[in-house]
């Protein structure tokens, strides 16, 4: 349509050999990717863009995505045997760090004299840390928000001149996007390291760039 854009995309990958990590550990205690043969991720991916008025535009992306490993074996270190390890199967597991949903939106205002403000955010679900699907093992949801300010000017010796202000976590809000785990057993016990990647909170910067 004139003033508004949508597109629809469906993918299926199936991989062969992905090298996936599975707890198992080589001769000097470091952990190995193994080749699955059955690994693959299915899904959804909507983006539009609709031109609300004359200044203001309104874009947004959504994706729905099923991320799996099939026949999954996880290895678990046995320190009351050492050097052995204790293996559970898993049948079909979450891919680790694959979220189920991600989500973008931007809502952007041109204000006269070359000003434009833009809201930026994005949605990331629940993910999974490492390949058991184990919600013990996972990051929570969250989402942030942005705000850019985009000035541009050009003088008679410089083509363009643009200077960019952006609010990153406009809201504060605490997240983590990355994550570790190790796991053991000792005295028959289950046990677990792990450690986060708590994220910034509300930071900014500012930079320009000009063009000859």
């Amino acid at each position: 349509k004139q003033n508004f854009v949508a597109e629809l995309n469906a993918f299926y990958m199936d991989y062969k050999n992905q090298l996936v990590l599975t707890g198992e550990i080589n001769n000097v205690g470091e952990p190995i990717m193994v080749n699955m043969d059955e690994t693959y991720r299915l899904g959804l991916e909507l983006s539009s863009s609709v031109i609300i008025t004359s200044n203001l535009n309104l874009s947004a992306n959504f994706t729905i995505s099923q991320n799996k490993i099939e026949n999954f074996t996880e290895y678990v270190d046995d320190w009351d045997h050492w050097g052995s390890q204790i293996s559970e199967f898993l049948g079909t597991t979450d891919l680790a760090f694959s979220p189920n949903y991600i989500a973008g939106g931007q809502l952007q205002y041109k204000l006269p004299n070359n000003v434009s403000i833009a809201l930026i955010s994005k949605y990331v679900s629940k993910q999974y840390i490492d390949n058991t699907s184990n919600s013990d093992r996972s990051l929570d949801a969250y989402s942030t928000t942005d705000l850019n300010i985009n000035y541009g000017f050009s003088t008679k010796k410089i083509a363009k001149i643009n200077i960019k202000a952006q609010v990153y976590n406009l809201f504060d809000t605490e997240y983590e996007s990355n994550a570790w785990v190790y796991r053991y057993y000792e005295i028959g016990e289950h046990q677990t390291m792990d450690g986060y990647f708590p994220q910034a909170g509300t930071h900014f910067m500012l930079g320009f760039a000009i063009d000859f």
